[in-house]
């Protein structure tokens, strides 16, 4: 495993300099929707894998495609408003100085909002004599970023950066000598990240009431982003941020475009009237990217190229899903899931492209990076009204919790040591929770219409999806 792993992030925007410049990131934990798709699913927080009961199934968990009795086409669109949140102002660990900006107390944190809109899923199922087969699209990640980081100071004494291969813990900048204080450099940033899917699946009925499905995926994949870090030492160290292009400190940029397979399975066995169980894997792939760092206007050797090179690996996470279904009446339906999201994956194999060989500092973080996995619970319910002339209204709502998944960096809470500069870029941070709900319209036979919405304090989505059977 290599040095990477030390400043990967759930993003894979990972923008990092050697001594001279500072180190550099970004954190993002709303990059991936692991949601399953359809407005339905959405709006009962996700908790569809015991349920798959139309096209969507065809990703969710293909064994539900034996339950079809009519060839279905579905589409669904979704709009993602995203917030991001990153350490932009403040002191941490220790009081503010009251020199210049140095006049708030704590890590403060600025909100950076983004959107996306776009066409999510599609697929077409054509269900046989107990088999079904199906094609479809879907959208994995649709991310845009674009921020500005401020730079909050920070308390750092006792050891520091001497040169690209030479420093002592905990990794001030020289400037720190005199008061021991040290300053996270402005930057900024900017993302855009796009991974989409077109795949193939197949289901077939097995005795004992159990289904099987797997379905095989090629994936697209395309990642552009750029993180400007400005000069923030000596002289200007109190004073704001200054983002002339004369102050530029470093440039670096994560760029490439990929492809490759993944596959999908899915079981679902119907235990009795009322109890239904399903179980799915999503394997993530994996794609390459390229990095390019070089120094700006600002930096002892302009022009200079730190770091870059080809093939760093990007391995979305693999998912494992486990679900019941509960019919307690005819026309009330409760699910429940639980999906364990492989988070560690995006930082196993990642090249160093952070630090000169032999640099000290390199040893420290990458031994004290961390990334769990997730594990998240959902619950959701639907209730259906019958409607005159064979039609079914159906109300949704459902809650799920998404456990952290941004990379951290494991450090003193009161000191940040062994290395605060770390600490103040990879703060350890607390999931979200999300609350779902929806309404839908079906036809007896042949048409469904669904909308959705799921609201936390990272991400807000609206859901709108369609089902047509012939």
């Amino acid at each position: 495993m290599n040095g990477l792993r030390k400043l990967a992030l759930a993003t894979a925007l990972t923008v990092v300099a050697p001594a001279s410049a500072l180190a550099q990131n970004t954190e993002d934990q709303n990059v991936f929707d692991f949601s399953l798709p359809g407005a339905r699913s959405r709006g009962i927080g996700g908790a569809f894998v015991a349920i798959a009961d139309d096209a969507t199934s065809v990703y969710s968990n293909p064994a539900g495609l034996t339950l079809l009795f009519r060839p279905e086409v579905s589409i669904e669109g979704r709009r993602w408003n995203f917030t991001n949140t990153q350490p932009s102002r403040g002191h941490a660990f220790g009081p503010a100085t009251g020199r210049g900006i140095d006049r708030v107390e704590g890590l403060q944190d600025d909100e950076f909002e983004s959107s996306t809109t776009g066409v999510s899923f599609a697929s077409f199922v054509y269900p046989g004599r107990q088999w079904a087969a199906g094609v479809f699209y879907h959208q994995l990640s649709q991310y845009r970023m674009d921020r500005e980081i401020k730079g909050p100071l920070f308390h750092c004494s006792g050891g520091f950066r001497v040169g690209d291969t030479e420093a002592y813990e905990p990794f001030c900048e020289p400037h720190a000598i005199d008061d021991g204080v040290d300053r996270e450099f402005p930057k900024r940033q900017s993302m855009s990240l796009d991974i989409h899917s077109v795949g193939g699946a197949f289901a077939v009925d097995l005795p004992a009431r159990v289904s099987l499905g797997v379905a095989v995926q090629y994936f697209s994949f395309s990642l552009s982003s750029e993180n400007t870090v400005f000069n923030a030492r000596d002289a200007l160290k109190y004073q704001s941020a200054n983002f002339a292009a004369s102050n530029v400190e470093l440039v670096s940029r994560q760029f490439g475009t990929d492809h490759a397979l993944a596959f999908n399975a899915g079981v679902l066995w119907d235990i009795s009237d009322r109890f239904v169980a399903g179980f799915s894997f999503r394997q993530g792939p994996e794609f390459e990217f390229s990095t390019e760092t070089t120094r700006g206007a600002a930096s002892a050797v302009p022009g200079q190229k730190v770091v870059g090179g080809d093939e760093n690996p990007f391995h979305v996470p693999d998912t494992f899903s486990v679900g019941v279904l509960y019919r307690p009446t005819d026309v009330w339906r409760v699910s429940f899931e639980y999906d364990r999201v492989q988070y560690h994956q995006l930082i196993e194999d990642f090249r160093n492209t952070a630090f000169f060989p032999g640099n000290p500092e390199h040893e420290v973080v990458s031994a004290r990076m961390r990334l769990n996995d997730s594990n998240q619970l959902r619950v959701g319910g639907e209730y259906l009204a019958l409607l005159p002339a064979s039609g079914v209204l159906a109300f949704r709502a459902g809650v799920w919790h998404d456990p952290s998944h941004q990379t951290y960096f494991d450090s003193d809470p009161a000191t940040g040591l062994p290395a605060p500069r770390w600490a103040v870029l990879f703060p350890r941070r607390d999931g979200s929770v999300h609350f779902t709900g929806g309404v839908g319209f079906t036809t007896r036979r042949h048409f469904q219409l669904d909308f959705a919405v799921d609201f936390s304090d990272v991400v807000d989505t609206y859901a709108l999806s369609t089902v047509v059977r012939f």
